[in-house]
């Protein structure tokens, strides 16, 4: 891969589908002939700055880097260290405090801490930490009474003075890393002795609105930082050599993702016009700051607007920062040149190498894309740094270049590299403080004063921040945590990254397998889409730009299509007079005929190997892939899925079949050999069912009936498939696609049609063995009705309804919880069995989460599902959308929210509501669709809800939002569910790893895409051979008695 200009922003959005390695080889090609005679000198200038910085140890250097140079974050301590620093700043009420502290301190070992030559701050801290801890140590209580284990500890502690103590030294550690609470204070603090030489970019605590108005009151905040900082502080003609402000994108907007761009330009764009004429004004800079990596092209199409924006000209102050450990990073610094160079203007850009490093690593494992957008080594990232540098210097005519490092031989490495031009260095306030002084100490006219990255901001929004600035402190990989140790010697830690790069037998990092590979050998992981790549939101267009096609689809006996005078037109559920297509249904004689055929080919199917069998799965999904368009197409028209549900529900239904096809071989290729006394073998063997009945309901059309089919086929049992009414059409296009890949026509029967008549008309039939069923409750009662009436004891598998729960306590962290709300009740217009119908929060933080969750629920589109910007689409059909109109009157004086819809919308749409209650027992049905209640609980009656809950019993899925064990332990322990999802959301079970399925009137178990579920879909048998009847045992005989 040669070296190349990027000069469009779709070039860009390319480059993180290169192979890791071929940007890698390219980018040493790029550095070393500009860097290859400096080596030496380069890491004898790094010895050197880590030689002079360590004589300030314990002169300069921070109590807190004391700390966390003991507490590293690999050990237990240092992770209670981190998990209070996270917590114990927002939780309100002194009840919950206690609990943080009481599970976070009781099983550690402190005083191993304690010591002379620990430092004063450490060793009081220790000492602190090791007394509280033994303060709270308890015998173990029991689990199941969680109230009572409260009362005896605070009868133990009537004053519980480490409360304080604790909090306070929590206090100092978020205080290391945050420059002022105010911008008045932060103006005072830049004339201390500590760095009155240096400039500044302020940037505000918070990591992103949610609500319009979070995003108004980051907004003020950024104008005064910007006023204070033009206003009060000296500045320069020249804005490079000013001070500024960094601004997030995501802080100024709630919805700040690609597929809301035109909202942003109306939304966004104006604020950040405003913010940049102001910082133009006073001539000083306004950084637009770095985000997660699927947000970049993004940050880089509002950049370019603001660029070119004529009220802008004349002003070099707007620049952007660059992650180097994205892959797309080298690249970009080509279009930032032509941008600059085409409008007459130099843009600063600070070079970091980047802070969301884990998040994006498993973004891109759950999204199941080819490779990762960053590079998967931490010398890979300084290699891409060092390379972007060289570049950035190449053209600084039209940029000047910031160094954002705390590292020596980055520091180094610019140094000796770029003599002679202009540059800065930049550093975060609270890290590697003994560097500090160099900075200062070697500032010339050749590079100006070292800059300051300063958060200002009240500590309650300092967290996600905070937690960056731990992690990279007390990792114990980090060059900061090194060079504050003597222990690790210069030479150890100061090294050349292409001298580690090249020992590699791969660039790539072994240790993390590419996103496709993170299930096995379980099971591949299905390939996703990137819905923010700017190539696939053309494609996803042109998808749904063909001329509308009008399906027909029937049932299909024996590999032909049957077609009756039951014939029905089938309209779009979010344009109700636009007929999609027509089905033709079955009848009685149809049905019969279909399980005749199953019922004689079943011991034909039966005796295919299993290797067979999973070959025609495998040549399955790959004709899958090649019908990818036109299946997510289908499911959106038909079922009135949103573009990524539609994906989502794609993707299910591949991982299923890479799921069952493992399992099924794990079953058949050998059989179960038994325990027993000598000269007898044993042996435990499965056989298939028979014919197996399969109904699948409308709100998975793809996953679910996919599913249940490939499974029952697995297992060797033949297959009556009866999709929902309302989704035939993709059941029909699925069934010809398995058919093509070579499956036996005689194996799997479809039959469309009505679910009550044709269910009674199969169930009653002798030859079904078993029944896959997905659907309501009282469906699965009426099923179970009719196979009790049958003289044979029929299995019946089924996952019905859940009226699910999401318990949330005070040391929950809000912005999580509303996001993760959102998604669990409003995603898929809440059409999911999964999907979050009751929110329980404490009373002490009830009022802050509702008002974050309203202004966050008001920014949801609710619209039409082939568009990428629409949120929430429509209902199944009109008989869904009655039934939530009517749930609604009947809580109307209860409605805390519900949004206005487009009066031009003419489809079954229902919009997002909340309504509060105040009690479980109002809620006494299960309500399909974007309705969520919300209901208040007290700290001390966290046993009485559970109980609730319980008594309902709906057993499905439950959410906990905490950070307490004590109490994520209890919840999980006592309460009636299938799968309970801990400070996350609650819906989209992944295959193999989070088998879904529930107990009560939620379903019978065991759970779809895990280990059980297939044996329940075979009979067992048992052979037991008695040897010695054939002539002896020959094997005890043969057994020798020599000494081992």
């Amino acid at each position: 891969m040669p070296d190349i200009a990027v000069n469009t922003l779709f070039e860009i959005d390319q480059v993180v589908s290169f192979d890791e390695s071929k940007i890698v080889d390219n980018l040493i090609r790029y550095l070393e002939p500009n860097y290859i005679d400096k080596r030496k000198d380069i890491k004898a200038r790094a010895e050197q700055i880590v030689n002079e910085s360590r004589k300030s140890i314990g002169i300069i250097k921070s109590p807190i880097e004391n700390l966390l140079q003991e507490y590293q974050l690999n050990s237990e301590e240092g992770t209670v260290l981190l998990c209070l620093a996270e917590a114990l700043l927002r939780i309100p009420d002194q009840k919950t405090i206690d609990r943080l502290l009481e599970d976070k301190f009781t099983s550690t070992d402190w005083k191993k801490h304690t010591g002379f030559d620990k430092g004063l701050f450490v060793n009081a801290s220790s000492w602190a930490f090791f007394l509280t801890g033994n303060i709270l140590k308890r015998n173990k209580l029991d689990e199941n009474k969680l109230e009572e284990n409260y009362k005896s500890f605070i009868k133990k502690n009537s004053e519980p003075v480490f409360r304080t103590v604790v909090r306070k030294a929590v206090m100092v550690l978020a205080k290391q890393f945050v420059f002022k609470a105010k911008m008045d204070e932060a103006v005072k603090f830049t004339n201390s002795e500590k760095y009155k030489r240096n400039l500044f970019s302020f940037d505000m605590l918070g990591e992103g609105a949610r609500t319009d108005e979070d995003a108004h009151k980051y907004y003020l905040e950024y104008l005064k930082s910007i006023e204070f900082t033009g206003k009060k502080l000296l500045n320069n003609l020249d804005p490079t050599l000013s001070n500024g402000v960094s601004v997030k994108l995501s802080a100024l907007h709630p919805r700040y993702e690609r597929h809301k761009f035109d909202q942003l330009k109306k939304e966004l764009l104006p604020k950040l016009i405003e913010l940049g004429l102001l910082a133009k004004k006073y001539n000083i800079q306004l950084c637009i700051d770095a985000e997660e990596d699927n947000r970049l092209i993004l940050s880089l199409k509002i950049f370019e607007l603001l660029i070119n924006d004529e009220r802008l000209k004349n002003w070099n102050g707007l620049g952007l920062a660059l992650q180097a450990y994205q892959k797309r990073a080298f690249y970009i610094i080509d279009w930032l040149n032509n941008l600059a160079n085409k409008n007459n203007k130099v843009i600063p850009v600070r070079l970091v190498k980047g802070a969301y490093w884990d998040s994006e690593i498993k973004y891109a494992q759950v999204s199941g894309f080819d490779d990762y957008s960053v590079f998967t080594r931490k010398p890979l990232t300084d290699l891409s740094w060092m390379a972007c540098a060289v570049k950035l210097i190449k053209y600084q005519k039209n940029i000047f270049p910031a160094f954002a490092t705390h590292n020596a031989y980055s520091i180094a490495f610019i140094e000796e590299i770029v003599r002679g031009c202009k540059f800065e260095f930049q550093r975060i306030h609270g890290m590697a403080d003994i560097l500090h002084n160099y900075f200062n100490k070697n500032s010339n006219l050749e590079k100006t004063k070292c800059r300051i990255y300063a958060p200002v901001g009240d500590y309650e929004d300092l967290l996600p921040y905070l937690m960056r600035r731990l992690l990279e402190n007390g990792a114990n990989t980090s060059f900061v945590n090194k060079l504050n140790d003597k222990n690790f010697k210069v030479e150890e830690f100061v090294i050349d990254p292409i001298e580690i790069i090249k020992k590699y037998n791969e660039y790539g990092n072994p240790y993390i397998p590419k996103p496709r590979d993170i299930f096995l050998p379980i099971r591949k992981n299905s390939k996703g889409i990137n819905l923010e790549s700017e190539n696939t939101i053309l494609d996803i267009k042109k998808i749904f730009d063909k001329n509308k096609k009008e399906y027909l689809a029937n049932s299909i006996i024996n590999g032909d299509e049957k077609t009756t005078n039951n014939e029905i037109n089938i309209f779009s559920p979010f344009l109700k007079d636009e007929m999609i297509g027509k089905v033709t249904f079955a009848n009685n004689l149809l049905v019969n005929e279909a399980i005749e055929i199953a019922n004689n080919y079943q011991k034909n199917w039966k005796s295919v190997g299993i290797e067979d069998k999973c070959e025609i799965i495998d040549r399955f999904v790959n004709l899958l892939e090649v019908n990818k368009n036109e299946l997510i197409r289908i499911c959106v028209e038909e079922a009135g899925k949103t573009i990524k549900d539609a994906i989502d529900d794609f993707r299910e239904a591949i991982d299923f079949c890479y799921y069952y096809s493992n399992q099924s071989k794990k079953i058949f290729l050998e059989d179960e050999i038994l325990i027993g006394p000598t000269g007898e073998r044993n042996i435990l063997k499965y056989e298939s069912k028979g014919v197996l009945f399969c109904i699948s309901p409308w709100n998975f059309p793809i996953a679910i009936f996919t599913g249940q089919i490939i499974a029952a086929l697995l297992t060797g049992n033949t297959v009556i498939a009866k999709p929902a009414e309302q989704t035939s059409i993709i059941a029909y296009k699925l069934i010809k696609i398995l058919f093509e890949a070579g499956l036996p026509k005689e194996a799997l029967q479809l039959i469309l049609g009505d679910g009550e008549s044709i269910g009674d008309e199969v169930l009653k039939n002798k030859h079904i063995k078993g029944v896959l069923f997905t659907g309501s409750s009282e469906t699965a009662n009426k099923i179970q009705d009719n196979l009790n009436v049958r003289k044979e004891i029929i299995s019946l598998t089924a996952e019905t309804g859940g009226q699910n729960f999401m318990i949330v306590d005070s040391s929950a962290l809000t912005e999580q919880v509303v996001d993760d709300v959102i998604e669990s009740a409003f995603n898929s217009a809440g059409q999911r069995c999964s999907a979050l119908r009751v929110l329980a929060i404490q009373d002490e933080v009830y009022d802050k989460t509702i008002n974050m969750l309203i202004g966050a629920t008001k920014k949801l589109k609710v619209g039409l599902p082939y568009l990428l910007d629409t949120d929430i689409g429509p209902l199944i059909d009109i008989e869904a959308k009655d039934r939530i109109l009517k749930h609604l009157d009947r809580f109307k004086e209860k409605i805390l929210f519900n949004s206005e819809l487009n009066k031009n919308l003419d489809g079954f749409f229902v919009q997002p509501t909340i309504i509060e209650i105040n009690d479980l027992k109002e809620i006494d049905e299960e309500v399909f669709g974007p309705i969520l209640h919300v209901v208040r609980y007290s700290a001390d009656k966290m046993d009485n809800l559970v109980d609730e809950i319980n008594k309902l019993n709906y057993g499905l899925t439950l959410g906990i939002h905490s950070r307490i064990d004590s109490t994520i332990n209890f919840i999980s322990n006592n309460v009636n569910v299938g799968n309970i999802y801990i400070n996350r959301n609650i819906t989209g079970a992944v295959v193999g790893s989070q088998p879904f399925g529930g107990r009560g009137l939620s379903g019978t178990g065991p759970k779809a895409g895990g280990p059980n579920y297939l044996l329940n879909l075979l009979n067992e048998k048992t052979l037991s051979n008695d040897i010695t009847a054939s002539g002896g045992n020959t094997s005890l005989l043969m057994l020798s008695d020599e000494n081992d």
